[in-house]
């Protein structure tokens, strides 16, 4: 009874998840959506596929959507989705899920919100410690009954309010895909070169010609740059200054890091 979750997560919270459900389940893999774009990897054969995202601009992150586009699933299994976020329930992550599988003679058979830290800091500054850690309990309650449904194989749906508004919202951000890292700047004089920035991206959006990043214009807005740096080097625009950065407390630097390396599929 195998079950497969795939993830994307830049800041550690849908990671965070993934893992969670993981040792929750026997013989569970986790596979990472960019690196499965990346390598070319779009087949499964499994009893239970997952997919655990954070919710980008009211719906499916670019990436996921891209990926599950492409994925070949082998016979009829149990699917489920999570998104994480700052605010559940407003959005349409499930629906345009829905959407894809359809067209694959698939079905969405259960889908979750999980409210952790939203790391998106142009909306807003991170919470307090105290918030964090009080999400972090309720996030914890919550994905035991998810691990529970999952095993079960239990049908659920949840709410996806303000979908019309929240699909116009998506569709025009998605728009302004090659601008979306305009934003974007690095203090060279604050900036190491220690190459994070490069290493987190999940599109190769980052080269370091001189050693501080300089970006592409392949952005997927997860701001996984701004949050990695150490020195706090990278800002997104002026509300980033001065704010605090994110990273899920139970996710070390390294598993965020991806491996782009085409010598991987040779070994």
């Amino acid at each position: 009874m195998k079950t497969v979750i795939y993830y994307f997560s830049a800041t550690g919270n849908s990671l965070y998840v993934a893992k969670f459900l993981q040792a929750a389940q026997e013989d569970t893999e986790l596979r990472s959506i960019p690196e499965e774009l990346f390598h070319h990897r779009f087949d499964v054969t499994a009893d239970c596929v997952g997919f655990v995202f954070p919710l980008h601009s009211m719906g499916l992150p670019m990436l996921v959507e891209s990926f599950m586009e492409r994925l070949m699933l082998t016979g009829r299994p149990y699917i489920f989705a999570i998104a994480t976020c700052g605010a559940p329930y407003i959005g349409q992550p499930f629906a345009d899920a829905e959407t894809i599988l359809a067209a694959k003679g698939q079905h969405l058979s259960a889908s979750w919100y999980v409210r952790l830290v939203s790391n998106y800091l142009p909306l807003g500054d991170i919470p307090a410690e105290w918030r964090i850690n009080l999400r972090a309990r309720f996030a914890e309650r919550k994905l035991k009954k998810i691990a529970a449904a999952v095993k079960a194989r239990a049908p659920h749906s949840t709410w996806q309010l303000l979908r019309s508004l929240c699909r116009r919202i998506h569709e025009k951000w998605k728009e302004w895909r090659q601008k979306l890292d305009e934003k974007f700047s690095c203090n060279t004089e604050l900036c190491t070169a220690c190459g994070l920035c490069e290493r987190i991206c999940p599109t190769q959006n980052i080269v370091r010609p001189d050693g501080h990043p300089v970006w592409q214009h392949r952005c997927v807005n997860c701001l996984g740059c701004l949050h990695i740096c150490p020195v706090k080097a990278i800002d997104y625009g002026e509300k980033s200054k001065g704010r605090r950065r994110y990273r899920h407390k139970d996710i070390a630097v390294q598993e965020l890091l991806h491996n782009m390396n085409e010598e991987a599929d040779c070994q």
